[in-house]
């Protein structure tokens, strides 16, 4: 008994054993044939061989016979008649070897008549290097300041901050320029009314390097002066052309013409989505050859920034990047001429030379 069991055992197996090599045997010939199969399908046919490469796959707009895959693989392929027509038409109208835009004109900006727009005579004060900083607490009913800083010649590494309270900062704007003389820091801060969103501090501190001091001068505007500003600002940016910037690094490199003395900035986000905005503005004079770098953070529909960069020479470019996310860093900015050579009135070259003696 114990035999017989032992070779009953014995012969399951191995049938066990010869039936597992047939199905390998079996599949295995699947696969080959399948492979085999495949590489005719996609083989080229002779009759195409000597044919353009586009003919292979019938885009050369006869009709062939052979043709086995047509464009998109043969898919349904959605291309309205509109976005072909807007395709060409950039092909056409831009041209290859210039800008989409070029700041030039043939007349200066309108604040730059008015003497107390962006002034260069404020009461400087001076403060050294080292991490040093001023303070200027914001009084009741303000919500607009001028900030003017220079040197006397040697580089500009300045922070100017605006605090609404202890830890929140509404506005941050970092300076390192090549020649603070040369190329002063003029800009214009809008913030919330002191009334209504408490006491707020505009801090101005330098860089670490005591071998950098500076002197700042800062303007509160009345409330009458701000309302005169705002409506300035309205009237420009809705007669310029608006460039917008969605996020993510994204970089505008934009041309100045030889006779701009100085460009003026401005830059909100009220119509693309009422966001903070925060990017790197460079001024380059040359191939790489970074002469202003700034950046700036500040908050979009309630605080538009405004700011004067002096070009002086030849050769200016402006490079802007978006450096927030792309969801999240939609704003527009409009970058226009402010002072054109020889293009002010004699009477108003007259006045503004008495007023800042």
């Amino acid at each position: 008994l114990r035999y017989w069991r032992w070779t009953e055992e014995r012969r399951r197996r191995r049938n066990e054993r010869l039936e597992t090599l047939v199905m390998m045997r079996v599949c295995r010939l699947i696969v080959l044939t399948t492979v085999v199969n495949t590489a005719s399908s996609f083989s080229p046919n002779r009759q195409l061989l000597s044919a353009p490469s586009t003919a292979l796959f019938g885009y050369d707009g006869n009709p062939q016979p052979q043709k086995r895959f047509g464009e998109n693989g043969g898919l349904p392929t959605f291309n309205p008649p509109s976005r072909e027509r807007a395709q060409n038409e950039y092909l056409d109208q831009t041209p290859k070897n210039q800008f989409p835009y070029v700041v030039t004109g043939d007349q200066s900006a309108e604040l730059s008549y008015d003497p107390a727009a962006f002034p260069k005579n404020l009461p400087l004060q001076q403060i050294q290097g080292g991490n040093s900083r001023l303070t200027y607490k914001m009084p009741q009913g303000a919500d607009r300041a001028q900030i003017y800083i220079q040197t006397n010649g040697r580089p500009l590494k300045a922070r100017v901050e605006l605090w609404l309270g202890p830890i929140r900062r509404v506005h941050f704007m970092d300076i390192s320029n090549m020649n603070g003389a040369e190329t002063p820091y003029r800009g214009c801060v809008k913030f919330k009314n002191t009334d209504s969103a408490g006491p707020q501090t505009l801090e101005i501190s330098t860089s670490e390097d005591q071998a950098f001091p500076c002197f700042v001068g800062v303007d509160v505007m009345t409330p009458e002066r701000s309302k005169e500003r705002q409506q300035v600002f309205d009237e420009t940016w809705k007669a310029s052309q608006k460039i917008y910037s969605q996020g993510d690094k994204t970089i505008r490199s934009i041309p100045i013409a030889d006779h701009c003395k100085s460009v003026q900035l401005l830059v909100w986000s009220k119509d693309v989505g009422k966001k903070s905005f925060k990017a790197n503005v460079e001024f380059l004079q040359g191939p790489n050859c970074k002469r202003q770098y700034y950046q700036l953070q500040c908050g979009g529909s309630t605080q538009p920034y405004q700011a004067v960069f002096e070009t002086p020479g030849n050769g200016w470019t402006m490079r802007w990047q978006n450096t927030k996310t792309l969801h999240d860093g939609s704003h527009e900015f409009v970058i226009i001429p402010h002072e054109l050579e020889s293009d002010a009135p004699p009477e108003v070259v007259a006045a503004f030379e008495a007023n800042s003696g």
